[in-house]
């Protein structure tokens, strides 16, 4: 079934450790890339989070800035050192049927992902949004890459 999952790196964080919140240049990060998302009309089905507070943070700033009010899935599977077919596996099962995914998350993960699905090298500076879409037959491709700074 096609699928488009959207990785997102979290936003710019006070630090690496598991509860290091977001600053406020990362809240201004994703509030940016939320709004241009919100006016084309994007908007996931589910939205997937890592557990490390910096991710549930921007999940939670994504969410509100596109209107999207359901509350993010944390998956274990998604902290920074997560193996790829692991996470690729935890989004399966947390996000069945659903076309637009939100998966945020850390490096080296998201890129490690990215990778795994295309082949690709993407960069992911902080609150990048890499779209790949998945046409369900075994191929994938990068459809955009959308970085708060270069926005």
């Amino acid at each position: 079934m096609p699928r488009t999952l959207a990785l997102l790196r979290h936003g710019r964080a006070a630090g690496q450790g598991p509860d290091a919140p977001l600053t406020v240049q990362g809240i201004e990060q994703l509030q940016k890339l939320a709004a241009v998302l919100a006016a084309e009309g994007w908007r996931p089905e589910v939205i997937l989070a890592s557990p490390l507070l910096r991710a549930k943070e921007s999940a939670r700033t994504l969410a509100a800035g596109t209107g999207v009010t359901r509350p993010a899935v944390v998956l274990r599977e998604l902290i920074p050192d997560s193996e790829p077919l692991d996470a690729l596996q935890a989004i399966d099962a947390a996000a069945p049927g659903s076309k637009l995914v939100l998966v945020v998350s850390h490096l080296p993960l998201v890129g490690r992902i990215a990778h795994e699905l295309t082949g690709e090298e993407v960069a992911f500076t902080p609150a990048t949004l890499a779209e790949i879409a998945d046409q369900g037959d075994g191929t994938a491709r990068l459809v955009r890459r959308l970085s708060a700074e270069e926005l």
